[in-house]
């Protein structure tokens, strides 16, 4: 079938063919044939709808210019514009995360973004609310929610050439949603790439980076969602309000942008305040370069590297400290992870096996809204895909 009108009159022709035969027979009353034309119509309707409804796994992700020289305010208006139609969905999406007790704080946020955010953050958040025609707190809350909700895991290796590979999936709820709004940005300035990301549109900052011949760098969330409610929400705003730690998010912007190599990114990403507990998976350009930095609010409590001599030719995250153990609910996705990167071997590593450990369930998973793979000596390497597993 090549679409709906196709197979509406192939079905119209059969139930015309059927109703005329029943009806001559004296089988079917005027009732009834009208039951089973609405029948036959919704069948139509709902297949047609299923069958173009939910993409295949994996779709191509959407790649933008942000020129870093434009109006902050503008910079990102072709993103905002390509995915405007979902804003229903990002408001709902929003609301339902951060409990109504705390709006006030939020509003209170809004009021004062450009002195409590760091710049170009505030006016970007601002450009976005008003090309939306959104309240500021909503694009707020919506920078706040992604950088503390994000289940993933995220994969450093050493193939035996040498070369440092970073693969990442980035698990979320209300995954349709943000499968939806996922792009991939060259951040340029006088036509050359800075560096580059992926994020979600009407979201500034980025969770997955690579800096050209430098580093690549994502985050996970640390600790549990149930951690994520009630007061947990009155910390993290009060924390913004008070001006002394970083959106995570932004914080990786601002590295790609100003970090030279790998080990200025372990640097900052070490010790600068951020607003919650995270850890930062960070890999180099030169073999060796490679961590997993385990991260409180004020500094890191451990970094845990690539150690060749040792055999440790990879390193793993996923959201829980590598000390612990997962709990009953997510006990699998980092026990199969390594599981698999256990039988590929540093000689099997390259793109195409990384993201095939990303695509093993439970790695992948119902919330997997992309897998991204990077290579800062090989930066043409990174790639980016929509991730739309079965229900």
């Amino acid at each position: 079938l090549t679409g709906l009108t196709q197979h509406s009159l192939k079905v119209t022709h059969v139930t015309v063919f059927l109703q005329t035969r029943m009806a001559s027979a004296g089988y079917l009353p005027t009732s009834m044939k009208t039951l089973l034309i609405n029948s036959v119509w919704m069948f139509v309707l709902f297949s047609a709808n299923g069958c173009k409804g939910r993409p295949s796994d994996p779709q191509n992700v959407k790649t933008y210019n942000v020129d870093l020289s434009l109006d902050p305010a503008k910079r990102w208006n072709q993103v905002l514009e390509d995915h405007k139609e979902y804003l229903p969905d990002i408001l709902d999406m929003v609301q339902s995360y951060v409990p109504e007790e705390y709006l006030p704080l939020v509003q209170r946020i809004a009021e004062d973004i450009e002195n409590i955010l760091p710049s170009p953050f505030a006016q970007e958040i601002i450009g976005a609310a008003e090309y939306w025609g959104l309240d500021v707190g909503d694009c707020i809350m919506m920078n706040i929610i992604y950088d503390l909700t994000a289940f993933c895991t995220s994969i450093v290796a050493q193939d035996s050439n040498g070369t440092i590979w970073h693969g990442r999936n980035l698990d979320y709820g209300n995954s349709d949603v943000l499968r939806n709004l996922t792009v991939a940005v060259n951040f340029v300035k006088d036509n050359k790439t800075l560096y580059s990301g992926v994020t979600y549109a009407g979201y500034m900052g980025l969770l997955t980076g690579q800096r050209p011949n430098g580093f690549t760098i994502s985050v996970d969330q640390r600790g549990s969602q149930k951690e994520r409610h009630g007061p947990f929400w009155l910390n993290e705003l009060t924390e913004i309000l008070d001006k002394n730690s970083s959106f995570v998010s932004f914080l990786i912007r601002q590295t790609l942008e100003n970090g030279k190599d790998f080990y200025d990114a372990v640097e900052t990403m070490s010790l600068e305040v951020i607003h919650a507990p995270a850890y930062v998976i960070i890999g180099g350009a030169m073999r060796g370069q490679g961590v997993v930095i385990t991260r409180d609010r004020t500094a890191a409590l451990d970094r845990y590297y690539l150690d060749i001599l040792t055999g440790r030719w990879y390193v793993l995250e996923t959201n829980y400290d590598r000390w612990t153990t997962p709990p009953p609910v997510d006990n699998k996705r980092r026990a199969v992870a390594h599981a698999e990167m256990d039988k590929l071997g540093p000689a099997n590593i390259n793109a195409t096996t990384i993201y095939d450990v990303l695509s093993t369930p439970p790695v992948l998973n119902n919330g997997t809204t992309y897998t991204t793979i990077m290579s800062a000596a090989q930066p043409e390497v990174i790639n980016t895909h929509v991730r739309w597993p079965p229900l």
